[in-house]
């Protein structure tokens, strides 16, 4: 009898992504909340879905239809096409919530896998396979969750092709107030509502302030960040999505915030601080003004973590 094939279990994080001016091209990874995928090779060619919890029944168990399956799917096409791998989907983090629930499963998938068939892939390989389960889920490749949630931190994508990933510094004493509403918002639907022209002072003021970002990234200058964290071109369009996002966004800036925004497509709000007792008065913020509005959720106080790793290796 032969010997049973370890499983491999990978964790990948939540992100919050395009930090205001940074539509599509900007994103950072979470320590806390993620989701956890196992994979083990096996004898048949392509992918198995063998479980999906903590979904509610919702997500697809075909691989070609669930993010984590097609990830898998493009890494076995482009670098083990004779090989098979079995998967197993722990979902960590809500759906339809705005903190990349979707790239965490298919960065996980692609972790997992990657060391199950010994095959060392470089980062940027894993981002760019990511992008595929992305396609599955929101019509769109974009990278801005999936890069950092395979390399952690805050995470730059100033090209798409060849792809270009840029780890920007992270202030340490920055911290985050993150609350998900009891709403969902897809990415499909969050962008049908962005504007398909933009004028070109609008333009130019964007690019200004993501710059500006960077520059209070590399400095430090958490004054800065929350001047630069500023969005006049997609938040506008995406606000009237969630209930109640603009009155909690108003306290929380007069409660001292340095910048608050919507986090991907919604509905998740995050608030950013310069202290963990901040952070937890923000939270409080978000949760009062959101209970009003009808749509209580779940939050939490954060601050950047690392990227998807193995978690452990195990028989089953």
């Amino acid at each position: 009898m032969s010997k049973p094939r370890p499983w491999i279990e990978a964790f990948a994080p939540a992100t919050v992504s395009n930090l205001g001016p940074g539509f599509d091209c900007l994103g950072l990874a979470l320590r806390g909340p993620g989701d956890r995928v196992r994979a083990r090779r096996s004898e048949a060619p392509g992918v198995r879905i063998l479980a999906v919890e903590g979904d509610g029944g919702k997500l697809p168990r075909e691989a070609e239809k669930n993010t984590a399956g097609v990830a898998v799917q493009a890494l076995l096409r482009k670098h083990a096409p004779e090989d098979g791998i079995e998967l197993e989907v722990h979902k960590g983090l809500p759906l339809g919530s705005g903190l990349g629930s979707s790239g965490a499963s298919a960065c996980a998938a692609l972790v997992a896998a990657d060391a199950a068939l010994g095959l060392g892939l470089a980062p940027a390989q894993l981002v760019d396979l990511a992008r595929e389960g992305e396609r599955i889920a929101c019509g769109a490749a974009h990278p801005d969750n999936v890069a950092p949630a395979i390399l952690g931190g805050v995470v730059l994508i100033p090209q798409l092709e060849p792809l270009r990933l840029i780890t920007l510094p992270t202030p340490l004493d920055l911290w985050l107030a993150i609350y998900t509403p009891g709403c969902s918002v897809s990415t499909a639907e969050a962008r049908v509502v962005l504007p398909s022209h933009v004028p070109l002072a609008a333009t130019v003021q964007q690019a200004g302030r993501l710059g500006l970002l960077v520059h209070a990234l590399h400095t430090g200058d958490l004054a800065l960040l929350g001047e630069a964290i500023v969005d006049e071109i997609v938040e506008p369009c995406r606000a009237g999505l969630i209930p109640g996002y603009l009155d909690a966004k108003a306290a929380c800036c007069e409660a001292g915030a340095l910048a608050c925004s919507i986090s991907g497509s919604g509905p998740t709000t995050f608030a950013l601080a310069g202290s963990r007792s901040r952070a937890e008065a923000l939270l409080a913020i978000l949760e009062e003004c959101f209970t009003l509005a009808g749509v209580p959720g779940k939050g939490l106080v954060d601050q950047v973590g690392p990227g998807a790793r193995v978690v452990s290796s195990l028989l089953h």
